[in-house]
């Protein structure tokens, strides 16, 4: 026998060979029985004219392999494990006699891949079960493998968010961004499509194993520059099962590197547990399924609760009646309030003098006795002010501490049932689903403020006037898969499934008439500008129930069903299919151009002294009523119903030429249709006659001019070569794979007007002189809302609301990728592997600002670049504009589990480069080009780009204990033996960061500085990273000329460990303790610099990435 592996499908695994006898001849007609050896099911096989047999769709496991034929001597191979994505080839010779004799071969499979020109990387169970996972999510594995990185914070929204909890499934393979990798849990799609999360999160407890395919893949995956695909865990014969529980707190925990170290931890803790079984489906006296029916099913949970303290600023009992008498300063010193209907032109004025302190050119009279008459205060503002807390400290700053926890409740659980119909039908069903709860502070700087009683028996509050937002995650998904054998070498498989993930993040007061039941009218219009607005008062905590732009439920739903044949004709294993995927969206995000209840400023400026525009304070602002300023707002007038259709053809042929050549050829055929809504709810911009366009109107179609591309073929081709006794392998391939729009730029394309209602920022209002009949007032912030559908350009000018558009060409975004490597084995557990891997992106999808404005002289709407359209800001466009290319020189070293020790260490060597980030990402700290007139000069780094990167990590069994090298038998067996160390190792540099300017120069256009030095120190830290002097503002309205992506920010350097001590007793039983240390040096992960040149901490590091080192207990029984 001449075994060998290669890998081939989407998650389950295939055993191919052939049969020849001693003189080399094929065997035609051979019995192959392929075994699932824990599960004890088989099915047979015959071998073709030239001896060929191929046993495809195998759920990884454990398998033999028999083959007879009359007059020869039958062979088997010993139990061998088949991985996910996994071709293994046994290869068998027959030798004449007894057929009633079994000969067992025992040779190993080798470890290189001869059949394939596939890049990946699997990770198994044990690695998967065992290594150290802060969280225990297993998706952080995917950085294990060569030519990975992890993603970037701002890759999706805002990184592994407080709104994203799945952030930490993002990954850059082989430079692609993160919106074009694919994820898939037993063959289905579990992509979130608008960031590109994944939407299932097994547990680890329910993942067998999965594959990181990064290159060169078979035609059967598309969608994704890097294909993560996950096979869920099955039951067998004998039943198993565990029950665990991981534990974090604070006392465990090392502060942060920047937190002073009189400061108190804040509380801390986080509870893990659950519990997972799996065998034969038995029903006593009824049905008994060893051999053919199994089940597994697992629980998991977390509870996490961290206490935050916050110190704010609220209104004195006096200070809200309008009583100022005792408004000091942290020095004493009385802080005036000044009357705004007093303002008058100073009559000494000197026109021919700048105005100063001495010349000044209004004046305004203080209110007497610095207390605001009772019948100036406006009754709203009064209701406002009422709803503060009282404080609970002393003085008229910082005078009120509050302290809330972040708490996070998640529950979920998966089912599969595996059933062998027949000898030729295999069937099995999986159904996940989890509940994801957080409630955590909305992320502003003052923070959590509990409604007073009174308040809240008053008016229609929330828990918080200056509180929480909760997100609720509910997804779930199902897999069913079936496998039937029509003839000996033609074998179909059908898989169907959904995804489906509804997060629904929310300030604290949401469905409450809040605003509305305080007097202030306008904003509470439908149920999604519910609440209190964002009330900002200068030198107090501001009032909100939440971020001004919550609401957000983006729901998603994804169906799937897939057919696939797998053909051996000779010496070509060949395989074609149809894939076809609906996806569904269902959105309620707050659109661009404010929220849905808008933003309200109440400054000095209209009780200060306008003498030495000192004085006053926010708060005599909001009493007497008048508003200093805010932003727009956009309300969505209800959620749009997205849909999108992916149709997908492959071919894929196997072409084995000799016993030492494989050549490997497919074709994909992609059609991504673009979205559409039920009722056609869509608007787009035309560019080219700059206006609206709305779906299935004026021969706009319903995708809103967005073609469907028809286009998409996909080749790819790679050859195999095997140097001679299966040791050495080299391999070569090319492909190209396409991807589907990112929706983030497609479906908000239901954000706009008609369906949107818009208003305008009320911008800086003028303070002297003012007409006080035309100011907003607290109690009509906003004018009428008006439902406005311009379609001229003129009127769409003249209407100035959100615009959003995305080109009509619709581009599908591509991605070329080459390959080469050369994979040696060392020993019968050891390979090592030298690869060259690169990519080319082409039409990757851009967001712009089309209305960008110039450098220059005169007023913003003079400058725009789109004239016509000069009233309208921000024209956010998406499109097909940027291209990537990545090349890459990795090495690895991977040794299977033998002698106690296993481990993979993986090097690469890369540089990424684009013209900015993704329409999910906005490029993180690299950011986009400094001006989309010249995208050209923003070719630069990724923001995901990492040139050096080693992650090694590994599982060692201790030489100690029953059946060890030492202290096997005696009294301290039981002591020292079941110790176990796993770690992972990640040591890397950092990523790039552009400049900017601190103040810029082009008149409110783009404005970044000049480069007048490499600006790059040979002993940074993080009180000096880079040489600021290097950079310096360009002359006024001028583009500066430095790149982007310049500097790079500080490496990383981190060390997780796992120390294991397991103990069994009556054989099938055991008892596991677990520490896990993360990042166990206590090494800080420095953040990026202050990149602003120009402000008074520029260069210098003042955060970091993550916590110090972090300590976790764990316990599992197992049976």
């Amino acid at each position: 026998m001449l075994p060998s592996t290669a890998s081939a499908q989407v998650t389950a695994g295939t055993i191919l060979g052939a049969v020849r006898d001693g003189s080399g001849a094929a065997v035609p007609g051979a019995t192959v029985v392929v075994k699932e050896v824990s599960k004890g099911t088989s099915v047979e096989y015959q071998t073709n004219e030239d001896g060929a047999y191929t046993a495809p769709f195998l759920s990884p496991g454990t398998y033999t392999v028999n083959v007879q034929k009359a007059g020869f001597k039958p062979q088997a191979t010993p139990p061998f494990e088949l991985q996910v994505d996994q071709r293994a080839r046994m290869d068998f010779t027959l030798n004449v006699g007894d057929v009633t004799a079994t000969v067992e071969v025992t040779a190993a499979a080798p470890l290189v891949k001869s059949d394939s020109a596939e890049l990946g990387q699997v990770i198994t169970e044990r690695p998967i079960r065992e290594l150290p996972l802060n969280g225990r999510n297993f998706a952080q594995l995917v950085y294990l493998a060569p030519n990975v990185t992890p993603g970037q914070q701002g890759e999706n929204l805002s990184g592994a968010s407080s709104f994203n909890p799945r952030g930490a499934s993002n990954f850059n393979a082989l430079g692609s961004q993160a919106n074009m990798n694919a994820w898939l849990i037993d063959g289905i799609d579990n992509n979130e499509y608008t960031f590109n999360t994944v939407i299932l999160q097994p547990s680890i407890e329910s993942v067998r194993e999965f594959k990181v395919l990064t290159g060169s893949f078979s035609a059967e995956f598309g969608r994704g520059a890097g294909v993560v695909s996950v096979s869920s865990k099955s039951g067998t014969n004998e039943l198993h099962g565990n029950a665990f529980e991981f534990l974090r707190n604070d006392v465990l925990d090392a502060r942060n590197y920047f937190n002073p170290k009189s400061q108190l931890k804040p509380p801390y803790r986080r509870n893990q547990y659950g519990v997972a079984a799996g065998g034969p489906i038995v029903l006593p006296k009824i049905y008994d399924g060893k051999n053919r029916s199994f089940f597994y099913m697992d629980y998991f949970g977390m509870k996490e609760r961290k206490g935050l303290t916050f110190v704010n600023t609220v209104p004195t009992a006096a200070n809200r009646t309008g009583d100022f008498s005792g408004f000091t300063d942290t020095s004493g010193n009385l802080i005036r309030i000044y009357d705004p209907l007093t303002t008058r032109l100073n009559p000494a004025y000197d026109s021919t003098k700048p105005v100063s302190t001495t010349n000044p050119q209004f004046l305004r009279d203080a209110f007497a006795g610095n207390v605001i008459p009772s019948a100036r205060i406006n009754p709203v503002s009064a209701n406002v002010a009422s709803i503060f807390p009282l404080p609970n400290g002393s003085g008229n700053f910082n005078n009120y501490t509050s302290s809330i926890p972040r708490t996070v409740d998640d529950d979920g659980f998966n089912v599969r049932v595996d059933h062998q119909i027949t000898d030729k039908d295999n069937f099995f069903a999986r159904y996940s689903y989890e509940t994801y709860r957080l409630s955590a502070p909305q992320g502003q700087a003052n923070c959590c403020l509990p409604t007073p009683a009174a308040a809240a028996s008053k008016f229609e509050l929330g828990p918080y006037v200056a509180g929480l937002q909760v997100t609720d995650l509910t997804t779930q998904g199902m897999a069913i898969n079936e496998t039937h054998v029509f003839r000996p070498n033609i074998v179909n498989e059908f898989r169907g499934g959904f995804a489906k993930t509804n997060p629904f993040t929310r300030q604290s007061d949401f469905g409450r008439n809040a605003a509305t039941s305080l007097g202030i009218t306008g904003v509470n219009v439908s149920s999604y500008s519910s609440g209190i607005p964002n009330i900002n008062i200068t030198d107090f905590t501001g009032l909100s129930g939440g971020p001004s732009f919550l609401p957000a439920n983006p729901r998603e739903t994804h169906w799937q069903a897939e057919d696939g044949v797998s053909w051996t004709l000779g010496h070509h294993q060949t395989k074609f299919g149809y894939r076809y995927v609906r996806r569904m969206t269902s959105t309620y995000t707050g659109p661009s151009g404010g929220g849905p209840r808008g933003d309200m400023t109440f400054g000095k400026n209209f009780t200060n002294d306008p003498v030495t525009n000192t004085q006053g304070t926010g708060l005599a602002t909001m009493l007497v009523g008048y508003i200093s300023g805010g932003s727009g707002r956009s309300i969505l007038l209800e959620p749009y119903y997205a849909t999108a259709q992916d149709h997908s053809f492959y071919f894929q042929d196997d072409w084995r030429i000799n016993s030492r050549l494989t050549i490997n050829m497919g074709l994909r055929y992609d059609v991504f249709v673009p979205d559409v809504e039920i009722r056609n709810r869509l608007v787009n911009f035309d560019f080219t006659n700059l206006k609206l366009a709305y779906a299935g109107e004026d021969g706009i179609s319903t995708a809103v001019g967005k073609v469907t591309r028809k286009g998409n073929i996909g080749p790819r081709i790679g050859v195999a070569y095997n140097l001679g006794g299966g040791k050495t392998v080299i391999r070569a391939g090319f492909g190209r794979t396409y991807f589907p729009v990112n929706p983030s730029g497609s479906n908000m394309l239901g954000e706009q007007v008609p369906y949107t209602i818009s208003q305008a920022p009320f911008g800086n209002i003028a303070t002297n002189p003012v007409d006080y009949t035309v100011i907003p007032t607290i109690a009509k912030p906003f004018p009428a809302i008006t439902v406005v559908k311009p379609k001229t350009t003129a009127e769409l000018n003249a209407a100035n609301p959100v615009v959003l558009g995305h080109g009509f060409a619709n581009e599908t975004p591509s991605m070329n990728t080459f390959t080469f490597n050369i994979e040696r084995q060392l020993t019968s557990t050891m390979m090592a592997e030298m690869a060259y891997a690169g990519s080319v992106g082409s039409h990757i999808t851009f967001g712009y600002n089309a209305n960008e404005i110039q450098p220059g002289t005169g007023s913003n709407a003079s400058r725009r670049l789109l004239q016509p359209l000069s009233n309208v800001a921000t024209i956010s466009m998406f499109d097909p504009r940027n291209s990537s290319s990545y090349n890459g020189v990795s090495g690895k070293l991977e040794k299977h589990f033998s002698h106690g020790l296993q481990f993979l260490a993986a090097y690469t060597y890369a540089k990424s480069l684009d013209f900015g980030g993704s329409a999910a990402s906005g490029g993180g700290s690299v950011g986009g080009p400094q001006t989309i007139t010249n995208i050209r000069a923003g070719h630069g780094p990724s923001g995901f780009d990492v040139k050096h990167r080693l992650v090694a990590n590994y599982l060692y069994e201790l030489p100690f204990g029953k059946g060890k090298k030492w202290i096997s038998n005696g009294p301290l067996t039981w002591l020292a033996g079941g110790w176990n160390l796993a770690g992972i190792t990640t040591i890397s540099t950092g990523r790039p960061f552009s400049l900017s300017l601190a103040s810029g120069v082009n008149n409110g256009a783009p404005s970044w500085p000049n480069r007048l030095a490499s600006g790059k120190l040979d002993n940074p830290d993080r009180a000096k990273w880079f040489d600021a002097t290097a950079f310096a503002a360009p002359a006024p309205n001028t583009y500066g000329n430095v790149g982007r992506g310049a500097l790079y920010a500080p490496g990383l350097i981190n060390w997780d460990m796992s120390f294991i001590k397991r103990t069994m007793f009556k054989e099938r039983y055991g008892f596991t303790f677990q520490l896990d240390a993360f990042n166990i040096t206590n090494t800080p992960a420095f953040g990026f610099p202050n990149a602003s040149i120009g402000s008074p901490t520029v260069a210098q590091i003042t955060s970091t990435n993550s916590d110090n080192r972090d300590l976790q207990f764990g316990v599992k029984f197992q049976f």
